[in-house]
């Protein structure tokens, strides 16, 4: 049996381990691999969770094992949840949105300095009054000490 597009791609993302090592880092059973090896088809899960395992795109993953097409994985826009994103990448799309939706007040302005470039971001510390934010947008005078319009 000639070798698939699935299997050249797992062996050509997870090297030089073994199919157990491969397993054990899936979560899965070495059987798996197996029946890769052998011509089987993956279940959509299993792609998924290898792609993951391996940091690989699940879209990547998904045409190689021939659930999309080259054409379909060509897609420009991809949206993702917000779990899949890490906590700087939220605080800038929080950032993103609330400009576009209204006039920035100073302090978040600021943020954005801060928030540019950084690893890692406690969200417990940044702080986005939603309420200033909707005034702000409206023109609407805030009393800093209250946080009401």
């Amino acid at each position: 049996m000639s070798e698939t597009r699935w299997w050249a791609y797992v062996q050509q993302t997870v090297g030089d381990v073994t199919a157990k090592e491969a397993a054990d880092r899936m979560g899965v059973d070495k059987s798996n691999f197996t029946r890769w090896k052998q011509g089987g088809k993956p279940a959509v899960e299993f792609v998924l969770r290898f792609a993951r395992s391996y940091g690989r795109p699940v879209i990547e993953a998904l045409t190689e094992a021939e659930y999309i097409t080259d054409s379909e994985a060509a897609l420009r826009e991809v949206r993702v949840g917000v779990g899949d994103l890490s906590d700087v990448e939220l605080a800038q799309e929080l950032l993103r949105r609330a400009e576009t939706r209204a006039v920035m007040p100073a302090n978040v302005t600021t943020l954005r300095a801060d928030v540019t470039g950084a690893r890692d971001i406690d969200l417990h510390t940044v702080e986005l009054d939603v309420e200033k934010l909707a005034a702000s947008k409206d023109n609407t005078p805030v009393d800093p000490s209250h946080g009401e319009a």
